[in-house]
């Protein structure tokens, strides 16, 4: 089992039972090492840490940050040959680790695949937005992609759900996801993008894409992830925006076709406010005020 040549590192905060009753199910997998690099305050983490010592769980307790609580997980593991990423909320399915070995033991030699990750099974109702996305006219300019997994030069990616069949992508997100230590180990999660670290998990995968290396998305590896993040509000709509022109700057993307989709992006939300509705209405205010106030493309 790949779980065997794999350091897992799970990053938690204030989720004792959710967590607890994961370790319950990963501990027949026996891998090689696990380390829950905690945040929760005090009647969480004596939980989660009793639990470890239950288990022979490595426990660390950090700083309330994603990004931070990655990057120390990554500093403290030994040398494996992959490295496990898994968050303290994540349904499994009883056969996705068995599906994911099977992946694994077909691709792992292929040297341009650093990474593999697993299909999120989630009822999911394809919005206006993501209709008109996948219009060719986004995909001849680079603004957005029309296939699962994949990043445009604008620095909009396409969503990872419900996949039919395997995706080789560009990104994948940090929800659950396994990549060979030997392609990553100099790589470090940016730990400016916020507490939660929005877009964190396609600034990693960006830096593979600088290698050439690609990310194997099994359709078969399925799992359900209940608590996303409430994107709406004021400050969402400045995080988006200065999360991803980050990216964009950072990875020598286009500013030209991201501000394109920033305007749409910005229409789309204005037209959902309407009937008058909060949060898609603070929403586009903090789309606004980054991209004006904090004058983020002088």
């Amino acid at each position: 089992m790949f779980t065997n040549k794999t350091s897992l590192i799970i990053p938690t905060k204030n989720r004792s039972n959710e967590l607890i009753s994961l370790i319950q199910k990963l501990v027949i997998f026996n891998f090689n090492e696990i380390l829950v690099v905690d945040s929760s305050e005090f009647n969480h983490s004596e939980k989660i840490k009793n639990k470890c010592i239950e288990e022979n769980i490595l426990y660390f307790h950090t700083k309330s940050s994603t990004s931070f609580q990655r990057n120390f997980g990554m500093k403290k593991i030994k040398q494996n040959k992959f490295v496990m990423f898994m968050d303290d909320d994540v349904t499994l399915f009883d056969d996705t680790f068995t599906k994911m070995n099977q992946c694994i033991n077909q691709y792992s030699e292929h040297n341009n695949i650093a990474g593999f990750g697993f299909n999120q099974i989630q009822d999911h109702q394809i919005s206006f937005f993501e209709t008109l996305k996948k219009k060719k006219i986004f995909k001849f300019l680079n603004i957005y992609p029309d296939s699962p997994g994949k990043v445009a030069k604008s620095g909009w990616h396409s969503k990872i759900l419900n996949l039919k069949k395997d995706v080789l992508g560009d990104w994948v997100f940090t929800t659950i996801c396994i990549f060979k230590h030997e392609d990553i180990k100099y790589f470090s999660f940016d730990e400016t993008f916020g507490q939660y670290s929005y877009l964190e998990d396609l600034d990693f995968s960006l830096n593979l894409m600088k290698k050439n290396k690609k990310i194997l998305i099994s359709s078969s590896s399925k799992f359900s992830h209940p608590h996303n993040i409430d994107r709406s509000g004021f400050d969402f709509g400045i995080t988006e925006i200065k999360n991803r022109y980050r990216i964009v700057s950072k990875h020598n993307l286009s500013k030209k076709l991201f501000f394109i989709g920033v305007l749409l992006r910005f229409f789309i939300s204005l037209i959902k406010s309407f009937p008058f509705n909060k949060k898609y209405f603070f929403r586009c205010l903090g789309n606004m005020y980054c991209i004006f106030s904090l004058k983020i493309f002088k």
